[in-house]
């Protein structure tokens, strides 16, 4: 099963992509302010929390997406992460996905006992178009992490990533395209290019 944590909420946002961004329509309808930004009260400590028998609610080999109304790597969040990666080192039987527009960061924001990296956390960056695949990408190859993906999403522009692929250290690409107000087209012919690459 695949479920969302959600340790802080609101962003910054930093590219094109961000344009029509789901978690700033969706705080829209709502009256608020996609560009607060705040640590979520009980949220905070999800993986940890536990049913009335005691059981941790999130299973052992359940996949929890981190942060997917923020960027676990805000600068905003610098204050609070400490704290997130104590959380996520208690529960190496989760898988913890990790997504990043902001690669740049991550070097300097992971944990002191980090090494290679941990088994159970996996990066992935946006690569919403090939201008930002050719930022982004090489960032991630160079950081610790013993998993790493690519989410082409929402995916404006062509994206080609063979010349990323032979290193041999990209386990996925997922693509999508936009889903809200001012949804840009996604085409047949660019998800196609990236399915055959």
């Amino acid at each position: 099963m695949h479920d969302i944590w959600n340790p802080w909420h609101g962003c910054v946002k930093c590219s094109e992509g961000c344009k029509n961004c789901y978690m700033f329509f969706l705080d829209a309808q709502h009256g608020k302010d996609g560009g607060n930004i705040y640590r979520t009260g009980a949220g905070f400590r999800y993986p940890l929390s536990k049913d009335k028998s005691g059981h941790y609610k999130v299973k052992s080999g359940e996949m929890l997406r981190v942060c997917m109304t923020s960027d676990f790597f805000l600068e905003q969040a610098d204050d609070w992460r400490a704290e997130a990666w104590a959380i996520i080192r208690q529960r190496p039987d989760v898988k913890f996905f990790l997504l990043t527009k902001r690669p740049h960061r991550v070097a300097a924001c992971l944990p002191p006992d980090w090494g290679e990296g941990w088994e159970h956390v996996m990066l992935n960056v946006s690569c919403e178009n090939q201008r930002r695949a050719d930022e982004r990408v090489p960032l991630l190859l160079q950081l610790p992490f013993k998993h790493k993906g690519i989410m082409c999403a929402p995916l404006i522009g062509a994206v080609s990533l063979a010349q990323y692929l032979p290193a041999g250290q990209i386990e996925q690409v997922l693509c999508d395209g936009e889903n809200y107000g001012g949804a840009r087209p996604c085409r047949y012919e660019w998800v196609q290019q990236l399915s055959e690459e």
